[in-house]
C-alpha cells in the first residue's frame, strides 16, 4: 500500500483493467475537481519500448468532463504502459499498468 499526500490522493490515477476495458480514474481518495479553474487537462497513455516511452494514446478534457477515461484493451498491444495526467495547477502525475 502507497502513503499518498493530500495533493496524491486527488491528482495521482489508477489505471484498471475491468473485463475488456482500461478504466482510468484521476483520483485514489478524493475525486479531482473539474472546474474551468482547476482541472485534469490531457491523460497519456506511453508505452515502454526499447527506445524509451512512446505515446499511444491522448485525450484531452474539459471542466465538464468527469476526471476518468475508458477506452476497449483492444486498442492497445500487451506490454507496459505509463499513465501520464496533467493537472492545470498541480502538475504532471503518474501510474504504470501491464496488459
Amino acid at each position: 500500500m502507497i502513503s499518498l499526500t493530500e495533493q496524491g490522493k486527488k491528482h495521482q490515477p489508477l489505471a484498471q483493467i475491468d473485463g475488456e476495458n482500461i478504466v482510468i480514474t484521476i483520483w485514489r481518495e478524493i475525486t479531482h475537481p473539474m472546474q474551468e479553474v482547476h482541472l485534469i487537462e490531457c491523460v497519456d497513455i506511453l508505452m515502454y519500448t526499447k527506445a524509451g516511452l512512446l505515446r499511444v494514446k491522448n485525450f484531452e478534457l474539459k471542466h465538464t468532463d468527469e476526471p476518468k477515461i475508458t477506452f476497449p484493451v483492444s486498442d492497445l498491444k500487451s506490454g507496459t504502459y505509463k499513465v501520464q495526467t496533467k493537472c492545470n495547477l498541480h502538475w504532471t502525475w503518474y501510474d504504470d499498468f501491464v496488459i
